[in-house]
């Protein structure tokens, strides 16, 4: 049965990526990318980024820290508390710890 409402492509014309076949590969992307992001000032670009790695790799703690990071600056406040938790909790005494315990108690975290 034929959509009478639509008419042209289906085709999208948003650009697309090359695929990243190694999701290791595709994951540290993501960070880079939105720590990238991060550095512009696209807040949002950055966070969207981060959320992606998150979601390939629930353990790594680089992307809980950058989705913290662009999550605060969004003025997320609970979900930049819980993932910088979350980070805590991957790297409890890691280079960036300090600075993520810093970022709690900015936040006023309990």
């Amino acid at each position: 049965m034929k959509d009478e409402g639509s008419s042209g492509s289906t085709r999208s014309s948003r650009r697309h990526l090359p695929k990243v076949e190694d999701l290791d590969k595709r994951e540290a992307t993501d960070v880079e990318v939105s720590r990238y992001y991060f550095s512009t000032g696209d807040f949002k670009a950055a966070y969207l980024r981060a959320k992606d790695a998150v979601s390939l790799y629930g353990d790594d703690e680089a992307a809980h820290l950058a989705l913290a990071q662009s999550a605060e600056h969004l003025g997320k406040r609970d979900e930049a508390i819980a993932e910088y938790t979350t980070f805590l909790k991957l790297d409890p005494d890691g280079p960036k710890s300090k600075l993520a315990r810093k970022s709690l108690a900015e936040l006023g975290a309990k």
